[in-house]
C-alpha cells in the first residue's frame, strides 16, 4: 500500500480551520481527522471530519450503547460529535468502518493518571 501524507500547507490550513471552530464555538477541544480517500473508487484524495471532545450527556449515551453493539456506539459518537468537515466520513459505511471509527478513540482517551495506594 502506497504511503501518503498531507503537505505542510494542508496541515497548516486543517490545524487553522480546527482552532477556529475551537473558539467560534467555545470548546476545550477540537479534533481533526484525516481519511485519506481511496482513488480506484473515484474517491476525494482526503477527507477531514472536525470531531468536538464529546460532553457528559454524549458520552454516556456512547457508554450506554457500546454495552450493544460497540460500532454502532462509534457511529453515534461519531454524528453526536461531528462539528463540521466532510460529512461522508460519518455518513459512508466503508469511511467510517475502515477510516473514521480507527480515529474515534482519541476523542475518548482518559487523561494520564495514576492511583495512590495508602
Amino acid at each position: 500500500m502506497e504511503e501518503k501524507s498531507l503537505t505542510l500547507q494542508q496541515e497548516a490550513d486543517i490545524k487553522e480551520k480546527a482552532l477556529k471552530l475551537k473558539v467560534d464555538k467555545k470548546l476545550r477541544k477540537v479534533f481533526p481527522m484525516v481519511v485519506f480517500g481511496d482513488a480506484s473508487c473515484n474517491e476525494k484524495e482526503f477527507y477531514v471530519a472536525y470531531m468536538a471532545e464529546p460532553t457528559f450527556p454524549q458520552f454516556s449515551k456512547f457508554m450506554a450503547a457500546s454495552k450493544k453493539d460497540e460500532v454502532s456506539a462509534m457511529r453515534t459518537l461519531a454524528k453526536d460529535c461531528f462539528l463540521d468537515g466532510d460529512k461522508e466520513l460519518v455518513d459512508n459505511e466503508s469511511l467510517f468502518l475502515f477510516g473514521l471509527m480507527g480515529q474515534l478513540s482519541e476523542i475518548i482517551s482518559t487523561r494520564q493518571n495514576v492511583l495512590i495506594n495508602l
